[in-house]
């Protein structure tokens, strides 16, 4: 039994050896092709790997962002961001040298305009203003689809008034 065991345990342990080098070939391999890629040697370790790879891809990314080949990750990211804001800056309409704080404020003047034009707001009043004006021209519409009877004219609000008010019941 025991010449059984050993022989079991010597086809295990064979059998472990095997996969053992495929998976030492299938790394050999993978680090042979990435090593190829990053413009490093086969022999190369994956640290020394990786570093060239770095290095590539940054350089890569900074000449195709307009940074010199040599920038820094922080460089190349300020590039990109610099980019960004000049392309959303001026699709805007606010000039590529606007910061974020101007492109913010230029589209929230904007949208703020467009919804409150629709109820007569000015370009200049405030989100309370055209909030007012926008409850005010809908109760206006509601009111001269659905007449109330009883509602003397005293009660009823011009569209540059304050928020529209319930009635007392």
């Amino acid at each position: 039994m025991a010449e059984e065991e050993v022989k079991k345990s010597t086809e295990q342990n064979k059998f472990a050896e095997e996969w053992t080098d495929i998976g030492r070939r299938i790394e050999a391999q993978i680090r042979h092709e990435f090593a190829r890629l990053a413009g490093a040697e086969p022999t190369d370790n994956w640290d020394t790997i990786g570093h060239k790879t770095d290095g590539k891809m940054r350089s890569k990314l900074a000449e195709e962002l307009g940074a010199t080949q040599e920038a820094s990750w922080e460089e190349i990211g300020r590039t990109a961001e610099r980019k960004v804001r000049a392309e959303v800056a001026e699709e805007v309409g606010v000039g590529k040298d606007a910061d974020w704080d101007d492109i913010g404020r230029h589209i929230e003047a904007r949208i703020r305009t467009a919804v409150g034009g629709w109820a007569g707001a000015a370009p200049e009043d405030d989100w309370s203003t055209v909030g007012n004006k926008i409850a005010n021209h809908i109760q206006k519409t509601l009111d001269q689809a659905v007449p109330s009877k009883g509602k003397p004219a005293a009660e009823k609000q011009s569209a540059s008034e304050g928020p529209a008010k319930d009635s007392p019941s």
